[in-house]
């Protein structure tokens, strides 16, 4: 089984509706979210994200490769 101790997550949100008003406004969002993160390995160490609705709020959830 693979070992996931080196593989962290960050969560934004709750992004309000503003944030998807236009392709643009979501995509600024979110590359400030992945700017965000902070104890990654290296530039490219981010290997996913998901956006994530509960109970009606929207989140961002990023996941990332830890140093």
């Amino acid at each position: 089984m693979a070992s996931l101790t080196k593989v962290a997550t960050k969560v934004v949100g709750p992004l309000s509706p503003s944030e998807f008003e236009s392709a643009s406004s979501l995509q600024t969002t979110m590359n400030t979210a992945i700017q965000a993160v902070s104890g990654a390995s290296g530039t490219n160490a981010i290997l996913g994200t998901e956006m994530v609705e509960v109970r009606g709020n929207t989140f961002l959830v990023i996941l990332y490769q830890l140093t």
